[in-house]
This record gives C-alpha cells, sequence and structure tokens, in this order.
C-alpha cells in the first residue's frame, strides 16, 4: 500500500479503444497505483463495451477509491468511442470530486502524400 501523504493527487487515465475500455489510477508522478478494464469480465469483442461492463469496471475503480480515502481525482480520456459521454455521466453521478478533464485523443492532420500517378 502506498502511503496516503503521497496521494495528494490522482489523476485517472480512460483509454477507449476499440474493443475495449482501460482505466489507469497513477498519481502525479505517473506510476500506476491501480489499473483494470472493462474486458476483465471475460467477454470477447464488441461484448466488452456494453452498459453492464462499464459500470462493474467503474465500480471498482470506486471501490478502490473508498478503500484509500480519495475524493477528487484528475480525469485523462483518450481514444474516440461512443460511451465517452456514458463514461463521464457515472462519474460525475457518484461522489468523486472531478477537478479537471483533459482530452488527450489524437487526431489525424492530413496523413501521407498519395502516390504520384503512373505515367505510360
Amino acid at each position: 500500500m502506498i502511503p496516503k501523504n503521497n496521494l495528494k493527487s490522482i489523476i485517472l487515465v480512460i483509454t477507449f479503444t476499440s474493443n475495449n475500455i482501460l482505466y489507469t489510477l497513477t498519481d502525479i508522478e505517473g506510476k500506476v497505483l491501480f489499473w483494470t478494464s472493462s474486458g476483465l469480465k471475460r467477454l470477447k469483442g464488441a461484448k466488452k463495451i456494453t452498459l453492464t461492463t462499464i459500470i462493474f469496471s467503474i465500480k471498482t475503480i470506486l471501490a478502490y477509491f473508498d478503500n484509500i480515502k480519495i475524493k477528487s481525482i484528475h480525469l485523462k480520456l483518450k481514444g474516440f468511442d461512443k460511451n465517452k459521454k456514458i463514461v463521464l455521466k457515472i462519474l460525475k453521478q457518484s461522489t468523486l470530486n472531478i477537478l479537471s478533464i483533459a482530452n488527450n485523443s489524437m487526431s489525424a492532420h492530413n496523413g501521407c502524400k498519395k502516390p504520384k500517378s503512373r505515367r505510360i
């Protein structure tokens, strides 16, 4: 267990992939304290991203927060998914105090150059 005096600010990083959602709790230095995912219920494929698995994984995170007695967090969101609003809604309804929300999604900026057309 990590000493409680080092837990002044906790960052919850939520990564949305194509068929999974990863939750990572880190301290301000980036050391991982706890992690979980919606794939821990032993479901495969697109069934991992259902409302029940999202609620289950958030409940495990909230139970960990109750265990270490943390009330305020910073949120970082990565990736694109339709369930981003659902996850934020569930976290706002909890007893946590969300200090900041950062969206670190990578967006394309033109990409690679197309090959030249062939001249005959």
